[in-house]
């Protein structure tokens, strides 16, 4: 039987958000990414939140400038996108968020959203930061 790859990307309970609770990243989900790899394809994961990583950027991008102009829909879409996405890799507080800002654009709840912004923001600098302290760490 052959080792399964050690994965480039992996999280121990020190990988908390800098306001404490839960992990950024939720281990059980991420394993399953990991049991995705194999000797084929050991760089899969890293390959993901590499995709990850740039697709959020763009459309965290895209819900500020959504919320400077004041457009719901935009944020909507980009929340919606981003609560998929986060929540296959295991980045489950911050799926909530963007689920949270996909509810109040949808609804027009203006008044709401740029708090609600705000905090998928400082989510999403939590989710990048663990990955990116995960990446040095194993490399």
């Amino acid at each position: 039987m052959q080792s399964k790859p050690t994965s480039i990307v992996s999280f121990s309970k020190l990988h908390r958000n800098e306001h404490g609770g839960d992990p950024v990243i939720d281990r059980d989900v991420f394993s399953i990414l990991e049991e995705l790899a194999d000797e084929d394809d050991p760089d899969l994961v890293a390959e993901i939140v590499e995709l990850f990583l740039v697709d959020s950027a763009e459309r965290m991008a895209q819900v500020a400038d959504a919320d400077a102009k004041s457009d719901a829909d935009a944020i909507r879409g980009a929340a919606h996108a981003l609560k998929s996405s986060s929540a296959n890799i295991g980045a489950l507080r911050f799926s909530q968020a963007c689920a949270s800002l996909e509810a109040a654009a949808r609804g027009d709840d203006l008044d709401g959203l740029p708090e609600l912004v705000c905090a998928a923001l400082e989510m999403y600098e939590d989710v990048r930061g663990a990955f990116v302290r995960a990446s040095d760490e194993s490399a």
